[in-house]
């Protein structure tokens, strides 16, 4: 009987995890084009306290939070984003027509399961899109069009964990990482839309997760997450104007992901949430295009990048209004891994940014949790000067202007103890 009850959980775990694959976006809202926003009880709190538990989604951000709840649980969160953003040209060596809308609307969705097999031991599925970018000008042809068009990058991630509480307020975890991912780059290799080129490709990675979850004293939790880097050779091919369809590979290589956070009670209806997050983007040097398509250029196409690392500053706070009801808020300060010009990508747009966010949890049952929240993102306004991605652009001199962005987050989850 025993044996039959954990099969069964196993089942509905799995089956609670598949959910996110049918709504997996590209939706790029955080520093570089990481994708933040993982569960709706954290963006609530602007991120603060993701790695120190609260909810099962905490897993993505450290897997010894996989290891918080007895039986089974599942937990799904879906957001929709609402980006805005205009590159400006205002080089004199170009028509300085502007992009327009370069924001895509978008929805991302991930699912977490978690079941406990014995008194000390846990077991855990989470699926996610870990990374993810989405951006076309309304103006296909405007001065910037040479430096990028349309860029997609989708992923689909599947993260099978286990947690193990070696002793009373020690739990450790790790997983690995099943990564899927598509990419789409289209620009103009001449420019005023004479010369289009595209190249679509995908591939799969594989990394790891670590974590672990400290309870120094009653009310106290301290949680330290490792997602590992990963690199993606995409294959696929290249589109051009004048050679036609060659085959193609396009490169690209993915930060590790440090998360330390604090989850603080307060008095017995209030907490206070805090989290410091490192990002390695100095792996993210250049993305790199070789194909047969482009042998007079020796074979390969660069765009160098040459970030540094990021970082995300958030403190936010929970307050159980009544037995049923918790309301959270939070703000967080994240530091762009693109901090010149020279660095700054318009079809990658990214600056520093400030998030404010409030959510919200109702317990509509013993076993139902209802989870709604809101952010909204602040973007600086930043320059860049890049050079055309293609040797075949009319200009070769470097195209600058100012990148202005915002975006809107709307979420909703489920919360379930089967």
């Amino acid at each position: 009987m025993r044996i039959q009850m954990r099969a069964a959980g196993l089942t509905q775990l799995v089956g609670a995890s598949v959910i996110a694959l049918s709504a997996a976006a590209p939706s790029a809202m955080a520093g570089g084009f990481d994708i933040q926003q993982q569960s709706t009880v954290f963006m609530g709190s602007s991120s603060a306290g993701n790695a120190a538990g609260g909810s099962i989604g905490s897993m993505f951000w450290n897997p010894a939070a996989t290891a918080q709840y007895s039986g089974l649980n599942t937990e799904s969160s879906y957001i929709l984003v609402l980006p805005s953003g205009d590159v400006h040209v205002n080089s004199p060596t170009v028509f300085g027509r502007d992009s327009g809308e370069i924001g895509i609307d978008a929805v991302t969705s991930s699912s977490y399961g978690t079941y406990q097999f014995s008194k000390d031991l846990w077991l855990g599925m989470a699926i996610n899109a870990p990374f993810g970018l989405a951006t076309k000008p309304s103006d296909t042809t405007y001065a910037g069009s040479v430096l990028g068009q349309t860029t997609k990058l989708t992923t689909v991630n599947a993260n099978p964990t286990i947690a193990y509480r070696i002793a009373p307020g020690i739990t450790i975890g790790a997983g690995i990482q099943i990564e899927w991912a598509r990419a789409k780059l289209r620009f103009d290799e001449v420019g005023g839309g004479f010369g289009n080129a595209q190249f679509k490709g995908d591939d799969w990675a594989f990394g790891a997760t670590a974590g672990i979850m400290l309870e120094p004293a009653r009310g106290t939790t301290i949680g330290l997450g490792y997602r590992s880097r990963m690199s993606h050779d995409f294959d696929g091919n290249l589109d051009q104007p004048i050679v036609g369809r060659a085959s193609a590979v396009g490169s690209i290589d993915l930060p590790d992901i440090v998360t330390l956070s604090l989850r603080q009670e307060i008095t017995p209806t209030m907490r206070l949430l805090g989290s410091v997050q490192w990002s390695n983007w100095s792996r993210f040097e250049q993305l790199t295009l070789t194909s047969p398509g482009l042998a007079p250029i020796g074979g390969a196409l660069v765009v160098p990048a040459n970030w540094n690392d990021g970082w995300m500053f958030a403190i936010g706070g929970e307050y159980d209004y009544s037995p049923f009801l918790t309301l959270r808020t939070g703000v967080s300060y994240e530091i762009s891994p693109a901090d010149s010009p020279e660095k700054r990508m318009t079809n990658i747009p990214d600056a520093d940014r400030v998030w404010l966010s409030v959510g919200a949890s109702y317990q509509w049952s013993d076993s139902i949790t209802v989870d709604v929240a809101y952010s909204h993102i602040f973007v600086a306004d930043e320059s860049f000067s890049r050079s055309p991605a293609s040797p075949f652009a009319i200009d070769q001199g470097p195209i600058t202007g100012t990148i202005e962005g915002s975006a809107d987050l709307l979420s909703v989850g489920l919360r379930t103890r089967w």
